[in-house]
């Protein structure tokens, strides 16, 4: 399928997009570091997870249609995550428990994908 393929290389783009918002956010903000650096290894780890199911030859067509949904959704949450760091620029903005707290849910989701593609990996090579 196509469209799995594509949206592979979608959620690619929007780590690379968010690992930069990350690392521009860190600099202006220090004190994020700690949280946001948990948040980085969550999108390594999931970018390692999409290179390899790219790789993958011969993925059967239900599970690409079950990937599908994990992508979209996992482009959408990564989407969220740079409109908050986007909206909460400064120090006060990033302490307040609505930024901090909003951006460690959305990573919670991000790992949820991680798992669920990591799966969906361990399926297709057996």
């Amino acid at each position: 399928m196509e469209r799995f393929s594509e949206l592979i290389e979608n959620t690619l783009s929007y780590i690379s997009t968010t690992s930069s918002a990350i690392a521009r956010f860190v600099r202006s903000v220090r004190s994020a570091h700690a949280d946001l650096s948990s948040v980085a290894r969550t999108l390594s780890d999931l970018r390692l997870i999409l290179e390899l199911l790219r790789d993958e030859r011969g993925i059967p067509s239900p599970i690409q249609l079950q990937g599908l949904v994990l992508l979209d959704t996992c482009g959408e949450t990564l989407v969220r995550i740079d409109v908050l760091l986007a909206q909460y620029p400064g120090v006060a903005d990033w302490t307040s428990a609505d930024c901090r707290d909003d951006v460690l849910r959305q990573q919670a989701k991000v790992g949820v994908f991680h798992k669920a593609l990591a799966l969906v990996l361990e399926v297709v090579t057996l």
